[in-house]
């Protein structure tokens, strides 16, 4: 992944994807599914998210293609899988997990707030990573660990406009999910870490 550049997209997907965030901040305690929406700087996307304690996957429609994320949180990496093609790619989380898994990070209560019909409390977000990207923002995590909204805008290393981004859930269905929804298929072809970037219509730096 060095090298790449996220597109507004890619970089949420991959960095704030959903309550995979929620798990550098303790994990959903309870197997769900959900409908996901995405706001990348007032554009949205949608698609169902499948979580189980320490596993999560995410499906999507980028470039006109479905595309799949299996995250791995207890091994922080991930694969992007791309069921069209039977192909995927590895990759690591990035620095900007690391930092908002601060420790610190939910000592900063805002406030109970109701979202889809679930309880939540707010949380300030200020946190710059490793590699010198910031986030500043809020989210929303139910009791037992949803991440249930989230709004944030993400300055890059090299500085400029705020890359604004939302996440919300709804529908969500508590209740044991299919481990078989966080594997890989059988029989993929795994493709090199370079292909991440044009999967995610990226660019380089």
């Amino acid at each position: 992944m060095r090298g790449v550049l996220p597109s507004l997209v890619g970089l949420l997907f991959i960095l704030l994807a959903g309550p995979a965030m929620a798990a550098m901040v303790g994990d959903a305690s309870v197997p769900f599914r959900a409908e996901r929406t995405v706001t990348v700087d007032g554009r949205s996307y949608t698609g169902p998210l499948f979580h189980t304690p320490g596993h999560e996957r995410n499906e999507q429609s980028l470039l006109g293609m479905r595309e799949v994320f299996l995250l791995d949180t207890a091994a922080a990496r991930g694969e992007l899988v791309v069921p069209a093609l039977q192909t995927y790619v590895a990759f690591p989380f990035p620095p900007m997990l690391a930092a908002l898994g601060a420790p610190d990070l939910l000592r900063r209560p805002l406030g109970a707030e109701e979202i889809a019909g679930i309880r939540t409390e707010k949380y300030r977000i200020d946190e710059m990573a490793a590699d010198g990207s910031r986030a500043r923002g809020a989210l929303w995590l139910s009791r037992d660990g949803i991440l249930m909204k989230l709004a944030v805008g993400i300055t890059r290393p090299h500085g400029g406009r705020p890359i604004e981004i939302g996440m919300v859930l709804s529908q969500v269905e508590r209740g044991p999910q299919d481990p078989a929804l966080f594997r890989l298929p059988s029989g993929y072809t795994q493709l090199p870490a370079e292909a991440l970037g044009p999967l995610l219509g990226t660019r380089r730096n």
